[in-house]
């Protein structure tokens, strides 16, 4: 059998299995027959158990991650190693002024700025190089690269072969970042074996309820997750805002991936740096503020190809990842298993479950004591990730998100699972830029 024979069958496999579970827990909802309500509901007490004992080991190693008192490297007066700062683009004249004008503010003295356009036919590039000559006043060394529109990974690849530093900042060109972000990224790699860090996302256009719940999503669920798998140095995505690399990790793992049929390549890129043994932090004081879409439509459109993407990467780095000497890499690809799509998966379950069994039976207890679970969960991690003028703005929306915006992406990344198993056709959608980059703080 061929490698692609048997990925299509692996496929098949865990597709049949994933519409098998979810049959069962729509049947033992109706209650089809007791012995398979009573399987299915003692089996939700099990995965409610270990989605606690998870959430509590995730709150504990970011308390503990965010509790060690921070590393001075390099210091102020010593020796500062270049950065140096890829900023990829294709029609960015939106944001892109705010953008760079954020990297020509960094709080750090030596670095240069790459920016390669990926074939932009607006005025990305005249905006550049006008901020360039009359923008700089530190006069940081700031080139433009022309290239063919080849997408964001070749861009970034690009960038690479022209970076001159001991150290890469990959950044989005819809993201501004914090002005002492370098500094606090640094730091990390006094750790020999800390290959990249991974920055914290902030919404710069809380302008509606799509946008706000976007910004809870990232305070409750990837900067969280990120923040708790940092004190073992598994960090599994670097966001594509902001991500600091040690240059001499990315050449080892060969750069960015440029198959233009793989739509997350910052993460696969992340799993192949944990797949070579290197270990991957995250530091939430390195911070970019970025644009998140707006409309209900351009969100959801963004997420499906987010999850195929995150699944792409588990299926194409699994096996490598299980079969690696040592138990570390073990534990990752069993991690990925379980935050790229089983929980999702099973969680969906659940809500099948409860939905059939309060619409056609009227039976509240079972949804009343899963959503006060869900609910005291995501109170603790708000409490742990805000501080306490963030924790009061967002509590009262915490509960309306749980009910609507989560079980909505819930139910749109298992759609996007089933597409991706089946191998449905899916193409690279751009989001619209909206020029609100200025509107985010750090606050």
């Amino acid at each position: 059998m061929t490698q692609a024979n048997f990925s299509s069958v692996i496929r098949i496999v865990i597709m049949l299995t994933t519409l098998i579970y979810l049959s069962l827990c729509l049947m033992g909802g109706l209650e089809a027959s007791y012995p398979l309500q009573s399987a299915v509901v003692h089996f939700f007490i099990f995965l409610a158990s270990l989605l606690v004992l998870r959430h509590l080991l995730l709150l504990a190693s970011a308390w503990v991650e965010t509790s060690l008192p921070p590393t001075q490297w390099p210091r102020q007066d010593d020796w500062q190693p270049l950065v140096s700062i890829i900023i990829p683009a294709y029609n960015e004249e939106e944001v892109i002024e705010a953008s760079l004008n954020s990297l020509l503010a960094l709080e750090y003295d030596n670095y240069e700025i790459i920016m390669v356009d990926d074939g932009s036919t607006d005025s990305t590039v005249d905006i550049v190089k006008h901020l360039i000559r009359h923008n700089n006043p530190k006069l940081i060394p700031t080139r433009v690269i022309a290239q063919s529109n080849g997408g964001k990974a070749n861009a970034l690849n690009t960038g690479l072969i022209h970076a001159s530093g001991e150290f890469v900042l990959c950044v989005d060109s819809d993201s501004r970042i914090i002005p002492d972000s370098l500094q606090k990224g640094l730091r990390h790699f006094r750790n020999k074996r800390v290959a990249a860090v991974a920055g914290n996302i902030i919404v710069a256009n809380e302008s509606n309820l799509i946008t706000r719940f976007q910004q809870l999503e990232y305070m409750l669920s990837q900067n969280f997750i990120r923040r708790g798998l940092s004190l073992f140095g598994v960090v599994t995505v670097i966001p594509g805002p902001i991500g600091l690399f040690r240059k001499s990790a990315l050449s080892q793992a060969r750069g960015y991936d440029e198959d233009k049929q793989l739509f997350a390549e910052d993460a696969d890129l992340t799993v192949r740096l944990l797949a070579l043994g290197w270990h991957i932090s995250s530091d939430e004081g390195m911070q970019a503020v970025t644009e998140a879409p707006d409309t209900i439509s351009s969100m959801l459109r963004q997420r499906y190809r987010w999850k195929r993407g995150i699944y792409q990467v588990l299926h194409n780095n699994f096996f490598e990842l299980l079969t690696a000497p040592g138990k570390r890499r073990s534990l990752i690809a069993i991690l990925l298993v379980l935050e790229g799509f089983l929980f999702e998966v099973l969680g969906f379950g659940v809500t099948l479950f409860m939905l059939s069994n309060i619409i056609l039976l009227g039976e509240i207890k079972l949804v009343l004591g899963w959503l006060i679970l869900l609910f005291a969960l995501d109170i603790l991690t708000l409490f742990q990730a805000a501080s306490p003028k963030q924790f009061l703005k967002y509590l009262p929306l915490l509960i309306l998100q749980k009910l609507t915006y989560t079980f909505a992406l819930q139910t749109w990344g298992v759609l996007a699972l089933l597409d991706e198993w089946r191998a449905s056709k899916m193409t690279w959608d751009k989001v619209e830029r909206l020029g609100l980059l200025h509107q985010g703080s750090n606050s």
